[in-house]
């Protein structure tokens, strides 16, 4: 089995296209200032990170493994609930798509009242994974309904990585079911490709099947269903 390494993150996004194709989960990930190492063998890849004293994210059938990593991403694994000292703790999917001009885009908002959408949000979506003040933050949007009343948000999200992702997508709960996300989420792929994004991804849980129908009605396409895997305390 060939096997290559590279400490280059040039190089390393270069590995992730050509194993995984253009803007898979791998070149969101691939911040500079965290990165330490890429290693692939045929058509796997690692990447390892310095967060928490060492991190890794896998991609293929056969990535290579560190000892010494505290967490690791595992995508469209096998491995079961353990990976060498590593347990898993959870399971998360990776959607992306290509940013492109849409006809939805008229009733969304870009928001600039915190305050609304962050009542929004502990009322209707308490576990989001971002929030108003979050450094990472682009812009929030928002959609109204027919009385003007502000029913769906989200946020434009750019990782340290330089990749453009939605996150903390919520409705309000009696507007569910009504195709607002669904208008919010085009808006927004609109949105992107006027200020020059060409890429958009998102997360959202594995078990989360209602929300993942609605990004597959948007466009997203999904690339990679992470296992999250720690390692426990006492280890």
């Amino acid at each position: 089995m060939s096997y290559q390494s590279t400490a280059d993150p040039v190089e390393a996004f270069s590995w992730s296209n050509d194993i995984l194709g253009d803007a898979s989960a791998a070149a969101f990930f691939l911040a500079p200032s965290r990165f330490v190492r890429a290693e692939r063998t045929g058509d796997s890849l690692s990447l390892s990170f310095s967060d928490d004293g060492g991190a890794g994210v896998l991609f293929g059938p056969q990535p290579p493994l560190r000892s010494d990593w505290s967490r690791c991403l595992v995508s469209f694994t096998n491995f079961g609930e353990r990976l060498g000292e590593l347990v898993k703790y959870d399971e998360w999917d990776f959607y992306t798509r290509p940013s492109e001009v849409s006809s939805d885009d008229s009733r969304v908002e870009v928001l600039h009242d915190d305050d609304t959408v962050t009542a929004l949000l502990q009322t209707h979506a308490p576990h989001s994974a971002v929030w108003p003040g979050d450094e990472e933050i682009v812009d929030w949007f928002g959609l109204r309904d027919t009385s003007g009343r502000l029913v769906c948000v989200a946020a434009l999200v750019r990782w340290e990585s330089g990749g453009h992702v939605l996150s903390s997508v919520a409705t309000v709960g009696d507007a569910r079911g009504r195709g607002h996300a669904l208008a919010l989420l085009r808006g927004v792929v609109h949105e992107s490709k006027k200020r020059d994004i060409a890429w958009l991804g998102l997360g959202v849980a594995h078990d989360n099947t209602s929300a993942q129908r609605v990004y597959v009605r948007a466009g997203f396409t999904l690339r990679s269903e992470f296992s999250n895997y720690h390692r426990p305390a006492s280890a």
